[in-house]
Protein backbone atom coordinates (compact mmCIF):
# COMPACT_ATOMS: atom_id res chain seq x y z
CA UNK A 1 0.00 0.00 0.00
CA UNK A 2 1.32 3.71 -1.23
CA UNK A 3 2.54 5.72 1.40
CA UNK A 4 0.93 9.60 1.76
CA UNK A 5 3.33 11.91 2.81
CA UNK A 6 2.13 14.49 5.13
CA UNK A 7 1.99 17.45 2.85
CA UNK A 8 -0.25 15.46 0.23
CA UNK A 9 -2.14 14.43 2.72
CA UNK A 10 -2.78 17.79 3.96
CA UNK A 11 -3.31 19.33 0.45
CA UNK A 12 -6.26 16.97 0.07
CA UNK A 13 -8.21 17.38 2.99
CA UNK A 14 -7.97 20.93 3.32
CA UNK A 15 -10.79 23.11 3.31
CA UNK A 16 -9.56 26.11 1.42
CA UNK A 17 -8.40 25.29 -1.70
CA UNK A 18 -6.14 27.61 -3.52
CA UNK A 19 -8.57 28.45 -5.82
CA UNK A 20 -11.54 30.11 -3.32
CA UNK A 21 -8.92 31.69 -1.60
CA UNK A 22 -7.42 33.77 -4.86
CA UNK A 23 -11.42 34.41 -5.41
CA UNK A 24 -11.57 35.93 -1.56
CA UNK A 25 -9.30 38.18 -1.92
CA UNK A 26 -10.18 41.90 -1.14
CA UNK A 27 -7.91 43.20 -4.20
CA UNK A 28 -7.43 42.48 -7.91
CA UNK A 29 -5.10 40.08 -9.39
CA UNK A 30 -4.64 39.41 -12.86
CA UNK A 31 -1.70 37.06 -14.04
CA UNK A 32 -0.29 38.08 -17.45
CA UNK A 33 1.87 36.19 -19.09
CA UNK A 34 5.46 37.37 -21.19
CA UNK A 35 3.09 39.63 -23.97
CA UNK A 36 1.15 40.94 -21.47
CA UNK A 37 -2.11 39.40 -21.82
CA UNK A 38 -4.23 37.92 -18.92
CA UNK A 39 -4.26 34.46 -18.07
CA UNK A 40 -6.12 34.57 -14.86
CA UNK A 41 -7.91 36.45 -12.95
CA UNK A 42 -9.89 36.71 -9.69
CA UNK A 43 -13.38 37.88 -8.58
CA UNK A 44 -11.91 41.28 -7.43
CA UNK A 45 -10.79 41.89 -10.94
CA UNK A 46 -14.58 41.27 -12.40
CA UNK A 47 -15.28 43.40 -9.53
CA UNK A 48 -13.31 46.22 -10.84
CA UNK A 49 -13.46 46.41 -14.11
CA UNK A 50 -17.01 45.49 -14.34
CA UNK A 51 -16.60 42.65 -16.67
CA UNK A 52 -16.59 39.18 -16.44
CA UNK A 53 -13.69 36.54 -15.80
CA UNK A 54 -14.44 34.77 -19.36
CA UNK A 55 -14.49 38.91 -21.04
CA UNK A 56 -11.29 39.20 -19.27
CA UNK A 57 -9.31 36.29 -20.17
CA UNK A 58 -7.18 36.96 -23.37
CA UNK A 59 -7.29 40.48 -23.48
CA UNK A 60 -4.06 42.37 -23.36
CA UNK A 61 -3.46 44.93 -20.30
CA UNK A 62 -2.76 47.58 -22.58
CA UNK A 63 -6.52 47.48 -23.79
CA UNK A 64 -7.80 47.34 -20.36
CA UNK A 65 -5.73 50.33 -19.21
CA UNK A 66 -5.40 52.43 -21.97
CA UNK A 67 -3.38 55.76 -21.54
CA UNK A 68 -1.66 54.38 -18.09
CA UNK A 69 2.30 53.92 -18.80
CA UNK A 70 2.44 53.49 -14.91
CA UNK A 71 0.71 50.16 -15.09
CA UNK A 72 3.20 49.06 -18.15
CA UNK A 73 6.65 51.12 -16.75
CA UNK A 74 6.20 48.52 -13.50
CA UNK A 75 5.70 45.37 -15.60
CA UNK A 76 8.58 46.02 -17.84
CA UNK A 77 11.01 46.76 -15.10
CA UNK A 78 9.68 43.69 -13.06
CA UNK A 79 10.41 41.68 -15.79
CA UNK A 80 13.85 42.98 -16.96
CA UNK A 81 14.55 43.18 -13.11
CA UNK A 82 13.06 40.39 -12.09
CA UNK A 83 11.81 41.94 -8.58
CA UNK A 84 8.53 43.14 -7.44
CA UNK A 85 7.85 46.86 -7.82
CA UNK A 86 5.27 49.18 -6.18
CA UNK A 87 3.22 52.55 -7.01
CA UNK A 88 1.87 53.11 -3.55
CA UNK A 89 -0.77 55.80 -5.92
CA UNK A 90 -2.19 56.13 -9.31
CA UNK A 91 -4.76 56.73 -11.21
CA UNK A 92 -6.75 54.03 -13.37
CA UNK A 93 -10.12 54.06 -15.35
CA UNK A 94 -11.34 50.72 -15.54
CA UNK A 95 -14.32 51.87 -17.33
CA UNK A 96 -14.78 55.24 -19.24
CA UNK A 97 -16.83 56.42 -16.06
CA UNK A 98 -15.05 55.06 -13.74
CA UNK A 99 -11.35 57.22 -12.12
CA UNK A 100 -9.98 54.62 -8.89
CA UNK A 101 -6.82 55.34 -6.85
CA UNK A 102 -5.30 52.51 -6.04
CA UNK A 103 -1.79 51.16 -4.66
CA UNK A 104 -0.49 49.31 -7.79
CA UNK A 105 2.48 46.20 -7.21
CA UNK A 106 3.80 43.83 -10.27
CA UNK A 107 5.55 40.91 -9.14
CA UNK A 108 7.29 38.83 -11.86
CA UNK A 109 6.57 35.34 -12.22
CA UNK A 110 8.70 32.66 -12.58
CA UNK A 111 9.18 28.76 -13.43
CA UNK A 112 10.93 26.80 -10.43
CA UNK A 113 13.73 26.24 -13.48
CA UNK A 114 13.50 30.34 -13.12
CA UNK A 115 12.30 30.42 -16.24
CA UNK A 116 10.22 34.15 -16.91
CA UNK A 117 6.37 33.38 -17.32
CA UNK A 118 4.70 36.40 -16.63
CA UNK A 119 4.01 38.85 -13.93
CA UNK A 120 1.08 39.46 -11.29
CA UNK A 121 -0.33 42.79 -11.12
CA UNK A 122 -1.69 43.42 -7.90
CA UNK A 123 -4.41 46.38 -7.60
CA UNK A 124 -5.76 47.28 -4.54
CA UNK A 125 -8.06 50.78 -4.59
CA UNK A 126 -7.30 53.26 -1.97
CA UNK A 127 -10.06 53.75 0.61
CA UNK A 128 -11.62 57.33 1.84
CA UNK A 129 -9.45 57.22 5.05
CA UNK A 130 -6.54 56.87 2.54
CA UNK A 131 -7.22 59.36 0.28
CA UNK A 132 -8.69 61.73 3.37
CA UNK A 133 -5.13 61.48 4.82
CA UNK A 134 -3.40 62.61 1.46
CA UNK A 135 -5.67 65.51 1.22
CA UNK A 136 -5.28 66.61 5.40
CA UNK A 137 -1.37 66.15 4.59
CA UNK A 138 -1.75 68.70 1.87
CA UNK A 139 -4.01 70.72 3.77
CA UNK A 140 -1.36 71.30 6.31
CA UNK A 141 1.01 72.11 3.78
CA UNK A 142 -1.25 74.88 2.71
CA UNK A 143 -2.02 76.03 6.04
CA UNK A 144 1.57 76.27 6.60
CA UNK A 145 1.97 78.21 3.26
CA UNK A 146 -0.75 80.54 4.03
CA UNK A 147 0.77 81.70 7.52
CA UNK A 148 3.86 82.36 4.97
CA UNK A 149 1.52 84.14 2.62
CA UNK A 150 -0.24 86.08 4.54
CA UNK A 151 3.06 87.40 6.75
CA UNK A 152 5.00 88.37 3.22
CA UNK A 153 1.82 89.90 2.04
CA UNK A 154 1.33 92.58 4.97
CA UNK A 155 5.14 93.52 4.73
CA UNK A 156 5.18 94.11 1.21
CA UNK A 157 2.29 95.61 0.15
CA UNK A 158 2.35 98.68 1.85
CA UNK A 159 5.77 99.74 0.48
CA UNK A 160 4.33 98.43 -2.58
CA UNK A 161 1.35 101.27 -2.36
CA UNK A 162 4.35 103.51 -2.06
CA UNK A 163 6.14 102.86 -4.65
CA UNK A 164 2.94 103.02 -6.77
CA UNK A 165 2.10 106.60 -5.66
CA UNK A 166 5.15 107.63 -6.15
CA UNK A 167 5.35 106.42 -9.90
CA UNK A 168 1.68 108.44 -10.23
CA UNK A 169 3.30 111.55 -8.95
CA UNK A 170 6.43 111.21 -11.62
CA UNK A 171 3.70 110.14 -14.38
CA UNK A 172 2.02 113.79 -13.43
CA UNK A 173 4.78 115.86 -13.24
CA UNK A 174 6.86 114.63 -15.98
CA UNK A 175 6.49 116.30 -20.16
CA UNK A 176 8.78 112.98 -20.80
CA UNK A 177 6.87 110.33 -22.80
CA UNK A 178 9.71 108.16 -22.54
CA UNK A 179 9.33 108.55 -18.67
CA UNK A 180 5.53 108.54 -18.74
CA UNK A 181 6.29 104.76 -20.48
CA UNK A 182 8.33 103.92 -17.32
CA UNK A 183 5.88 104.78 -14.51
CA UNK A 184 3.39 103.12 -16.46
CA UNK A 185 5.54 99.72 -16.60
CA UNK A 186 6.06 100.33 -12.69
CA UNK A 187 1.76 101.11 -11.90
CA UNK A 188 1.31 98.09 -13.92
CA UNK A 189 4.00 95.44 -12.49
CA UNK A 190 3.09 96.55 -8.51
CA UNK A 191 -0.97 96.13 -9.94
CA UNK A 192 0.02 92.56 -11.16
CA UNK A 193 2.28 92.32 -8.20
CA UNK A 194 -0.56 93.23 -6.01
CA UNK A 195 -3.01 90.86 -7.34
CA UNK A 196 -0.82 87.89 -6.39
CA UNK A 197 -0.60 89.34 -2.96
CA UNK A 198 -4.27 89.43 -2.82
CA UNK A 199 -4.51 85.66 -4.01
CA UNK A 200 -2.15 84.78 -1.70
CA UNK A 201 -4.32 86.13 1.44
CA UNK A 202 -7.22 84.16 -0.24
CA UNK A 203 -5.01 81.09 0.67
CA UNK A 204 -4.26 82.57 4.20
CA UNK A 205 -7.98 83.18 4.64
CA UNK A 206 -8.80 80.71 7.89
CA UNK A 207 -12.17 82.10 8.32
CA UNK A 208 -14.90 79.52 9.67
CA UNK A 209 -17.38 77.99 6.75
CA UNK A 210 -20.32 79.34 7.00
CA UNK A 211 -22.41 76.41 7.13
CA UNK A 212 -26.11 76.93 5.61
CA UNK A 213 -28.34 74.73 3.49
CA UNK A 214 -27.11 75.18 0.04
CA UNK A 215 -28.27 74.48 -3.02
CA UNK A 216 -25.77 72.97 -5.30
CA UNK A 217 -27.47 73.80 -8.73
CA UNK A 218 -28.50 76.95 -7.62
CA UNK A 219 -24.77 77.86 -7.36
CA UNK A 220 -23.68 76.28 -10.17
CA UNK A 221 -26.02 78.36 -12.30
CA UNK A 222 -24.97 81.67 -10.74
CA UNK A 223 -21.14 80.99 -11.70
CA UNK A 224 -22.40 80.65 -15.42
CA UNK A 225 -24.19 83.96 -15.33
CA UNK A 226 -21.29 85.33 -13.56
CA UNK A 227 -19.14 84.11 -16.81
CA UNK A 228 -21.92 84.92 -18.88
CA UNK A 229 -22.10 83.93 -22.59
CA UNK A 230 -19.45 80.84 -22.89
CA UNK A 231 -17.71 79.45 -26.34
CA UNK A 232 -18.74 75.87 -25.92
CA UNK A 233 -21.70 76.27 -23.99
CA UNK A 234 -21.77 73.81 -21.80
CA UNK A 235 -23.33 70.37 -21.97
CA UNK A 236 -25.23 70.49 -18.65
CA UNK A 237 -26.32 66.93 -17.17
CA UNK A 238 -27.58 67.51 -13.66
CA UNK A 239 -29.53 64.92 -11.12
CA UNK A 240 -32.78 67.66 -10.05
CA UNK A 241 -33.32 65.32 -7.34
CA UNK A 242 -29.87 66.17 -5.54
CA UNK A 243 -30.10 66.93 -1.58
CA UNK A 244 -29.13 69.94 -0.59
CA UNK A 245 -26.16 70.15 1.41
CA UNK A 246 -24.20 71.95 3.82
CA UNK A 247 -21.70 75.00 2.92
CA UNK A 248 -20.59 78.22 2.57
CA UNK A 249 -22.29 79.76 -0.63
CA UNK A 250 -19.90 82.41 -1.54
CA UNK A 251 -16.51 79.84 -1.24
CA UNK A 252 -18.77 77.72 -3.35
CA UNK A 253 -19.19 80.12 -5.86
CA UNK A 254 -15.59 80.69 -5.92
CA UNK A 255 -14.43 77.18 -6.02
CA UNK A 256 -16.79 76.60 -8.99
CA UNK A 257 -15.90 79.99 -10.61
CA UNK A 258 -12.02 79.12 -11.03
CA UNK A 259 -12.47 75.10 -12.25
CA UNK A 260 -14.84 76.72 -15.22
CA UNK A 261 -12.89 79.58 -15.82
CA UNK A 262 -10.02 76.78 -15.95
CA UNK A 263 -11.69 74.61 -18.53
CA UNK A 264 -12.72 77.71 -20.97
CA UNK A 265 -9.25 78.64 -20.71
CA UNK A 266 -8.18 74.80 -21.91
CA UNK A 267 -10.55 75.28 -24.70
CA UNK A 268 -9.22 78.04 -26.42
CA UNK A 269 -7.68 76.61 -29.67
CA UNK A 270 -9.66 73.67 -29.57
CA UNK A 271 -10.84 72.87 -32.94
CA UNK A 272 -14.38 70.92 -31.69
CA UNK A 273 -14.67 72.02 -27.91
CA UNK A 274 -16.77 70.84 -25.54
CA UNK A 275 -18.01 71.15 -22.21
CA UNK A 276 -19.94 68.89 -19.86
CA UNK A 277 -20.97 69.82 -16.31
CA UNK A 278 -22.81 66.71 -14.50
CA UNK A 279 -23.94 66.42 -10.83
CA UNK A 280 -24.81 63.01 -9.29
CA UNK A 281 -25.09 60.86 -6.50
CA UNK A 282 -21.88 59.84 -5.40
CA UNK A 283 -21.73 55.83 -5.20
CA UNK A 284 -18.87 56.20 -3.09
CA UNK A 285 -19.42 55.91 1.01
CA UNK A 286 -17.70 57.98 3.48
CA UNK A 287 -17.28 57.15 6.88
CA UNK A 288 -17.21 60.17 9.54
CA UNK A 289 -17.11 59.32 13.19
CA UNK A 290 -18.45 55.87 12.81
CA UNK A 291 -21.45 56.80 10.30
CA UNK A 292 -21.98 56.34 7.15
CA UNK A 293 -21.92 59.71 5.11
CA UNK A 294 -23.32 60.06 1.51
CA UNK A 295 -21.72 62.46 -0.93
CA UNK A 296 -22.75 64.56 -4.21
CA UNK A 297 -20.32 64.67 -7.22
CA UNK A 298 -20.05 67.78 -9.27
CA UNK A 299 -17.83 66.68 -12.70
CA UNK A 300 -16.33 69.48 -15.07
CA UNK A 301 -14.80 67.99 -18.27
CA UNK A 302 -13.45 69.58 -21.25
CA UNK A 303 -11.71 68.02 -24.61
CA UNK A 304 -8.48 70.14 -23.96
CA UNK A 305 -4.87 69.43 -24.41
CA UNK A 306 -4.86 67.83 -20.82
CA UNK A 307 -2.29 68.14 -17.66
CA UNK A 308 1.13 67.14 -18.82
CA UNK A 309 1.86 64.12 -16.70
CA UNK A 310 4.90 65.43 -14.55
CA UNK A 311 2.26 67.81 -13.24
CA UNK A 312 -0.54 66.09 -11.94
CA UNK A 313 0.70 64.63 -9.09
CA UNK A 314 1.81 68.56 -7.83
CA UNK A 315 -1.16 70.48 -9.67
CA UNK A 316 -3.04 71.59 -6.66
CA UNK A 317 0.34 72.83 -4.94
CA UNK A 318 0.70 76.63 -5.10
CA UNK A 319 2.81 78.23 -8.29
CA UNK A 320 2.15 75.11 -10.30
CA UNK A 321 0.73 75.88 -13.46
CA UNK A 322 0.06 75.16 -16.99
CA UNK A 323 -0.73 78.77 -18.07
CA UNK A 324 1.85 81.44 -19.56
CA UNK A 325 0.29 84.01 -17.55
CA UNK A 326 -1.05 82.11 -14.79
CA UNK A 327 0.02 82.49 -10.64
CA UNK A 328 -1.02 78.63 -10.10
CA UNK A 329 -2.78 80.00 -6.85
CA UNK A 330 -6.50 78.56 -8.49
CA UNK A 331 -6.49 75.00 -8.02
CA UNK A 332 -4.74 75.66 -4.64
CA UNK A 333 -7.41 78.02 -3.08
CA UNK A 334 -9.98 75.21 -4.72
CA UNK A 335 -8.43 72.46 -2.75
CA UNK A 336 -8.29 74.68 0.33
CA UNK A 337 -12.36 75.27 -0.43
CA UNK A 338 -13.43 71.82 -0.81
CA UNK A 339 -11.28 70.21 2.15
CA UNK A 340 -13.01 73.10 4.34
CA UNK A 341 -16.28 71.53 3.64
CA UNK A 342 -15.02 68.11 4.54
CA UNK A 343 -14.90 66.64 0.57
CA UNK A 344 -12.56 65.59 -1.81
CA UNK A 345 -11.23 66.87 -5.56
CA UNK A 346 -9.66 64.88 -8.03
CA UNK A 347 -8.25 65.30 -10.98
CA UNK A 348 -8.64 63.05 -14.43
CA UNK A 349 -6.46 63.98 -17.58
CA UNK A 350 -5.28 62.84 -20.46
CA UNK A 351 -4.83 64.50 -24.11
CA UNK A 352 -8.37 65.58 -25.06
CA UNK A 353 -9.88 65.04 -22.08
CA UNK A 354 -9.47 66.48 -18.32
CA UNK A 355 -12.31 65.81 -15.32
CA UNK A 356 -12.08 68.05 -12.40
CA UNK A 357 -14.66 65.36 -9.77
CA UNK A 358 -15.84 67.69 -6.66
CA UNK A 359 -17.16 65.15 -3.67
CA UNK A 360 -18.87 67.21 -1.11
CA UNK A 361 -20.32 65.21 1.78
CA UNK A 362 -24.64 65.50 2.47
CA UNK A 363 -25.78 66.00 6.23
Amino acid sequence: MPTVKPEEKSREVSPFPLAMLWDHLDMALLALDNQMTVQNVNAASERMFGKTRRWLLGQSIEMLLPGYPVALDLIHRAQNLNMPFRSRSSHIAPAPDRLLSVSLTVVPIRSAEGVPMGTLLQLEEMGDSERLEAGERLNETLDSLGFLAMSVAHEVKNPLAGIRGAAQLIEMQSPSASAITCTQLIRSEVDRISRLLDSLLGLADNQPVMEKETNIHEILNHVQKIIGPMTPEPIIDFDPSLPFIRGDRDQLVQLFLNLLQNALEALRGVQHPTLHMVSRISDRIRFEQGRRRKQIIVEIQDNGPGIPDEMKKRIFLPFVTTKIKGTGLGLTICQKIVHDHGGQIEVESHPGRTIFRIFLPIP
